[in-house]
């Protein structure tokens, strides 16, 4: 038997393929047709329901799924999905059925594995002691022409300044973290049909598309040296919905079997809602004794809409996995992790209270301290006086987190957001305090909005975890202190 491969935790190892794999990303970067000779195009460790960890692979459609060792056995990645024909212009809806050239694989392993290798490459698996944790959101480029509302811009993708996506992985590797967390919202290059605006685009290379190449561009080629460098945590983007991307999640990175995307259209009565959107069940990662992390689905929800029967039924039934989690005294701390953010500034402030709101009132787990959201293209923390809403919340709100600006256009720069800088100058509507904004009809404690690129690097020590706010090279902007028992994250405010 071959002597199996050290695991990527070796500090070392790491720090001497990171400038490999960074240069090995550029190189795919710059093609979207699969040829891998034989080789995967792209190898990562995810972590799945059931307690299970999941090798996963893409190679060429000519090829056969690559074999793993793992604890010295020779175990071959399975087929996950086959590739298909290119989209066919006829059918109107180039979310359906796009063209993926590749065969997707995957591995199912249960969680005391310890050691794999995909073609004697160490895969990252998770850690017995997790005390390092990426967490990044909204990564995509954002291209949308022609445009329905003022709102849509093209984010030039072939700039590392405006779209900094790829200098974000590699400054998050360089952090060597155990554990990433993507908290959704991978593919954002959607299409471009208008000549005069989309030719400079395809001038500059920039491939725009729901295909293989589309995904390979927007998300698995600068990720690269991240999927090298931990286990990840995928929690799934609005815009990975049916109607959008959805169906390079469910080949991908949906933490479940394949299930084909029907034929739904953005915008549409068709459109992807959580009643048809394969809306997944809420899933437990238990890191130890130390942390549960809840894994949501709630791509498909429209949280800008009060709520429906329907829809709170739906949360109702697929987050079971968070609102049945045992009360024991010793019970580890719990940190939900979803897309789209229970409380944020993109909900109109007078609204009543929508599905997911409505689902979860009363309902929470008193040791829920922490929510981890993207969705809002910022950085913001929002927190809650302990007695606040103790009607709906007996335990006290949890805090949110949004983690929403790590490479797609920020809402500094969109005219349609709350939060657009475009009349008041950069830095023009970031906050040291909360600005008495109700969130579901109460008001923060405390709290820090930035617009800037960056992602959030969770380390833990002798008091608990801390946090640290950096931006697309690695430095550091703002540092953070949670406090699981008054359910607050503490956040240092920045200079300009």
């Amino acid at each position: 038997m071959p002597a199996l491969p050290q695991p990527s935790s070796g500090k070392s190892l790491l720090r001497a393929g990171l400038l490999l794999l960074t240069v090995v990303s550029l190189l795919a970067g710059c093609a979207g047709r699969p040829v891998s000779g034989g080789a995967p195009i792209s190898r990562w460790t995810q972590l799945g329901t059931q307690d299970t960890i999941s090798l996963r692979a893409i190679v060429a459609a000519t090829d056969a799924c690559p074999t793993a060792i793992v604890d010295g056995r020779t175990l071959p990645l399975l087929p996950r999905t086959r590739a298909t024909p290119p989209n066919t212009p006829a059918r109107n809806n180039p979310a359906f059925e796009p063209g993926f050239a590749v065969l997707s694989c995957e591995l199912d392993l249960p969680r005391s594995a310890r050691q794999a290798s995909i073609d004697g490459q160490a895969m990252p698996m998770l850690r017995t002691d997790t005390r390092r944790i990426v967490v990044i959101g909204d990564t995509g480029c954002r291209v949308k022409v022609p445009a329905d509302s003022p709102g849509d811009p093209i984010q030039d993708c072939s700039s590392s300044a405006d779209w900094p996506w790829r200098r974000i992985a590699v400054a998050a590797a360089r952090t060597q973290p155990d554990l990433v967390i993507h908290l959704g919202d991978y593919h954002y290059r959607e299409y471009c049909d208008q000549p005069a605006l989309c030719s400079p685009l395809r001038d500059n290379g920039v491939v725009v598309g729901y295909d293989w190449a589309g995904w390979h561009a927007d998300f698995f080629a600068p990720a690269t040296p991240l999927l090298a460098a931990a286990a990840w945590v995928t929690v799934r983007g609005n815009h990975e919905g049916c109607d959008r991307g959805g169906e390079g999640w469910m080949r991908f990175l949906s933490p479940l079997p394949y299930q084909a995307c029907p034929d739904q259209r953005f915008k549409t009565d068709s459109r992807s809602v959580l009643a048809n959107n394969l809306t997944a069940d809420a899933y437990r990662i238990d890191l130890g004794d130390k942390l549960t992390l809840v894994v949501a689905d709630n791509a498909g929800h429209e949280d800008y809409r009060p709520a429906t029967p329907q829809e709170v039924e739906i949360f109702t039934r697929t987050l079971r996995a968070l609102t049945t989690l045992p009360a024991l005294p010793q019970a580890p701390p719990v940190w939900l992790l979803l897309h789209r953010p229970i409380w944020y500034d993109g909900l109109d402030a007078g609204s009543p209270p929508n599905a997911l709101q409505t689902a979860l009132a009363g309902k929470l787990p008193a040791n829920l301290q922490f929510v981890f959201a993207g969705h809002q293209h910022a950085f913001q923390t929002i927190n809650f006086a302990p007695a606040a809403d103790l009607a709906h919340y007996p335990a006290g709100r949890p805090a949110q987190v949004v983690i929403g600006a790590s490479g797609t256009q920020l809402e500094a720069l969109d005219p349609q957001s709350p939060v657009y800088e475009g009349k008041v100058g950069s830095g023009g509507m970031e906050r040291a305090q909360p600005d008495g904004k109700l969130y579901d009809g109460v008001t923060a404690s405390s709290g820090i909005f930035l617009n800037r690129y960056s992602f959030l690097l969770l380390e833990l020590d002798d008091s608990g975890w801390g946090g640290t706010l950096l931006d697309a090279d690695g430095k550091t902007i703002s540092h953070c202190r949670l406090n699981g028992e008054r359910k607050e994250i503490a956040c240092s405010y920045p200079g300009p």
